[in-house]
């Protein structure tokens, strides 16, 4: 199964306890986890805010499922059945792409969503794979550390945090008005 090599892989390469730990989760946080498939960081997220809320945004329909099983103990989620680039949500301060921003053909419609729908200041946290790396997307599709700053950094946002893995990396940028 698919979210099994996931969870395999994620367990073995990405120090995702590091990572959430640098994403500074505040109870009232409002997070937006993109390309949720099976609810993993979410269910984390969701964990560690108390007042705030959760949208997992998964737009195949196959995967609710594991989403809705990841997720069920958790009262402060929503799940989105929608395609990313299509979003109405509101006031999010916080936004996660773990693999999936790569993917994305409307960048600079999410771009513009993030910056007009969200409270400020805005954090934004990305893992991707590293160009280099024997394992991920076709190379073609991939966006290296300096492309992804580039992007963020045209679109006003500022460059926080960078973290480099055996075959990812982890990003963040920042946008405070």
């Amino acid at each position: 199964m698919r979210y099994e090599r996931i969870k395999d892989f994620r367990e073995k390469y990405i120090p995702y306890n590091e990572i959430i730990e640098k994403m500074d989760l505040r109870p009232d946080d409002i997070i937006i986890d993109m390309g949720a498939g099976d609810g993993f960081y979410s269910k984390i997220f969701a964990d560690k805010i108390s007042k705030g809320r959760v949208y997992a945004v998964e737009r195949n329909p196959d995967v609710i499922p594991h989403l809705e099983k990841n997720l069920t103990e958790m009262s402060n989620f929503t799940i989105v059945n929608e395609d990313m680039c299509k979003l109405h949500i509101i006031d999010f301060n916080k936004i996660f792409f773990s693999a999936v921003f790569h993917d994305i053909e409307c960048r600079k419609d999410i771009l513009n969503f993030m910056i007009n729908n969200s409270k400020k200041p805005l954090n934004v946290y990305l893992i991707e794979f590293n160009k280099k790396s024997s394992m991920g997307p076709p190379l073609d599709i991939r966006i290296c550390h300096d492309e992804l700053r580039n992007i963020f950094t045209d679109a006003g946002f500022k460059p926080g945090i960078h973290m480099e893995f055996e075959y990812n990396y982890f990003d963040s940028y920042y946008m405070e008005k």
